[in-house]
């Protein structure tokens, strides 16, 4: 008879509990607050982008550009609403052919066909010419990706090579790149 007390006052609490968690679902449901839902994903991207970016030559073989990085998300994995998105990233990128070494920083919003945005920021170090690598990571958004996370590894590509074909210090140029993101990992609240 102990026995089955202790047995019927565990499938009295599991029954409580079980209850509580549907009464909260039917609450929600019925009062249109959403019920958290994370998502995570995991997609490929590239991004060819163009700047008309401001360029400083700061010594004989070295460059500082200040420009604004416009492009387009090209996601492998269709369909997906990143892919087509539009990237506006403003950047930093400090070059110095005569070490061989670059670094850049930033910022990126990327705006997707039907109006949410995802807000991010980006380091790298690297050659130049060769890339810039680094993190980027997803600092929240509007829409579905409020609140969203990740990172990633990305490679940022600037061809900028003939200092000797700036013809004054400082001047504005076309410059064109391209940036990719073998696996950008993030979740959505």
């Amino acid at each position: 008879m102990v026995h089955n007390r202790a047995r019927d006052r565990g499938t009295i609490r599991r029954s409580r509990v079980l209850g509580a968690i549907l009464s909260t679902s039917l609450i929600a449901a019925a009062t249109g607050v959403p019920v958290a839902r994370a998502e995570e994903h995991t997609i490929r991207a590239t991004a060819p982008w163009v700047s008309r970016a401001r360029v400083f030559v700061t010594g004989r073989q070295q460059g500082f550009l200040l420009g604004v990085l416009v492009g387009r998300l090209l996601v492998e994995q269709k369909p997906n609403p990143l892919d087509g998105a539009e990237l506006l990233c403003p950047a930093a990128v400090d070059a110095d052919y005569s070490l061989m070494t670059q670094r850049g920083e930033g910022r990126c919003v990327i705006t997707t066909a039907s109006g949410d945005r995802l807000f991010a920021r980006w380091s790298c170090a690297g050659e130049p010419d060769r890339g810039c690598a680094g993190r980027f990571v997803l600092l929240g958004g509007t829409g579905p990706y409020q609140g969203v996370t990740g990172d990633a590894e990305f490679t940022l590509r600037i061809q900028i090579s003939d200092l000797t074909r700036f013809e004054r210090l400082e001047a504005e140029y076309d410059l064109a790149g391209l940036a990719t993101w073998p696996e950008l990992r993030y979740r959505t609240p």
